[in-house]
């Protein structure tokens, strides 16, 4: 028919409409609080409202982490604070659109909807300072940096939205090792860690500067203008531990000429901002003591992750190589341009491949020592066991590898996810397997299917006409003559011959049920199976 709309058109579009607010939602509530602020801020400083424009533009670039311009310098290291928030609000509605079953087509077009909104939103921002430019002292900033940065924090948002089980399915979907993803889990930990032991180490430095930073909060004679900046300040607290970070595992934090490490500091002339009041005049040499810490978070990290069983060395290195990218994406993101200043941030590729090496290593050192305490562990009870001084149960517990190799690092199986979290396209599973729903509600295997443990009990098999007869007469005899040393043959009772093989029913009945050397094994209905107790055969029915 001329009016039936074509089937992939309708699942495009009932893909969009389910998709699309997931990226819509968060973006409008960003876009609402932004203008929200523009405005109070062009009242409280009565500047009018023809800046309104420009200013929701930065604004919005500014919490996306995108530089923002002026005629005369460019600002593109941003406080990171309101950022984490995009984050959150993206990568929460993404996990209530991935929680139920979702196929490979709509996680297509659940990332085209989530990268491609905040795109256009940016595009729009740089037309609005374009069109402002004229009359304000604004300019559009670099447009490739502008989109690189927009995306790649809407892309993290929605690689953490998506969680561990759903990247665990796509990685059994297109047949990726788990040696790739699993190392995922302590590389996030060591990175968080290492971010939170910055900023452990920017809070005790800015106390230990109190008085720098009271006679620069007194420049200001209190008022408005010392409340933004202790605002401003706490905006950027995500930065000051990305900051530190990087001076604990060895690298460099630099704002234009000054910069500071574990070995030495060189202070010049900086931004009145009260977070800066961390900035060191100088270091001692106490300070490269402090590079433990990060060799202890990577002990602690990697223990978590081999205590059960030894880890494959490549998966090791690829912890390692995880956790450096992510530095690597935290670098960049927290890096950029402090107007005159100049450059200011970490040394990125640097830091990125201290990180790296740090975790590698440290995790090569705690994955050996745990394989080697527990093949001595083994050793020493396989030892007790050959001497006769010893057995298995009478040590202390002792790990025992997972199943298949040992060098795998198979997760534990609570870790992995069932392939109702993603299914292909067109309702069929991945690997061809069927969904777990489906398997649990059958309750028992079907009447063409046997079970493992039932193949192994010795039952007779009731398609055997031979070997059943052979146990019914074996069981007979043993009957008789458990009939004639227990009981005194009653009316029912007589003497058993060729023609009434089965005697009395209600005797054989009786028997069945109510003698105790019968182990109380009902017989059933069909084949007069005794359970699957191998010294019990089977029965013919009278």
């Amino acid at each position: 028919m001329a009016g039936t709309r074509p089937p992939e058109d309708s699942s495009l579009r009932r893909r969009l409409f389910n998709f699309l607010p997931v990226a819509l939602i968060p973006n409008a509530v960003v876009v609402a609080g932004v203008v929200l602020f523009a405005l109070c801020a062009l009242m409280l400083t009565d500047s009018g409202f023809v800046p309104l424009a420009a200013t929701v533009a930065q604004l919005w670039l500014a919490v996306n982490l995108a530089p923002v311009a002026s005629d005369s310098a460019v600002l593109s290291q941003l406080p990171m604070l309101p950022a984490l928030g995009v984050v959150w609000l993206v990568a929460h509605r993404v996990r209530v659109a991935v929680r139920d079953r979702i196929s490979i087509l709509d996680l297509a077009v659940l990332t085209g909807c989530v990268l491609i909104v905040p795109a256009l939103l940016a595009l729009t921002a740089a037309v609005m300072l374009l069109d402002a430019r004229s009359v304000l002292p604004v300019e559009v900033p670099p447009l490739a940096t502008v989109f690189g940065r927009v995306l790649l924090l809407h892309l993290t948002a929605l690689a953490i939205g998506m969680g561990p089980k759903l990247w665990r399915a796509l990685a059994r979907r297109f047949s990726v090792p788990a040696a790739v993803v699993d190392p995922v889990v302590p590389a996030v930990r060591f990175v968080l860690s290492l971010g939170a032991a910055g900023l452990v180490l920017a809070l005790v430095s800015l106390a230990a500067h109190w008085r720098v930073l009271g006679e620069l909060l007194s420049s200001f004679d209190g008022g408005p203008a010392a409340a933004g900046l202790l605002g401003l300040s706490l905006l950027y607290l995500p930065d000051a531990a990305v900051a530190g970070a990087a001076v604990l595992v060895g690298s460099e934090f630099h704002i234009g000429d000054a910069s500071v490490s574990l070995y030495d500091a060189t202070v010049v002339p900086l931004p009145p901002l009260p977070i800066l009041a961390a900035f060191p005049g100088s270091v001692g040499g106490w300070a490269l003591a402090l590079i433990i810490v990060p060799l202890a978070l990577a002990g602690a990290v990697s223990h978590a992750h081999c205590r059960t069983t030894p880890r494959a060395w490549s998966e090791i290195i690829a912890a390692g190589v995880w956790a450096g990218a992510f530095a690597l994406i935290a670098g960049w993101l927290s890096g950029g341009t402090v107007g005159v200043y100049g450059s200011s941030g970490m040394m990125v590729l640097f830091t990125a491949a201290l990180v790296a090496v740090e975790l590698a290593a440290v995790g090569a050192v705690v994955n050996a020592v745990v394989g080697l305490r527990q093949r001595r562990a083994r050793r020493t009870t396989t030892d007790g066991v050959d001497d006769g001084t010893g057995s298995v149960d009478s040590g202390a517990p002792v790990a025992e590898p997972a199943d298949g190799d040992g060098d795998t690092g198979a997760a534990d199986p609570v870790e992995f996810v069932d392939e109702e979290d993603l299914i292909a396209a067109g309702g069929e599973e991945p690997d061809g397997e069927e969904p777990d729903g489906e398997t649990e509600t059958g309750g028992s295997p079907t009447a063409g299917e046997r079970s493992p443990d039932a193949e192994g009990t010795g039952a007779a098999d009731p398609a055997d006409p031979g070997e059943r007869g052979g146990v019914a007469e074996k069981d007979r005899d043993e009957k008789g003559t458990r009939g004639s040393a227990d009981t005194e043959p009653g009316p029912a009772e007589t003497d058993g011959g060729p023609g009434d093989s089965a005697g009395s029913p209600g005797s054989e009945v009786g028997e069945a049920v109510e003698d105790p050397s019968d182990g109380g094994y009902p017989e059933t209905a069909v084949t007069g199976e005794v359970g699957s107790d191998p010294e019990h055969g089977t029965r013919p029915l009278p």
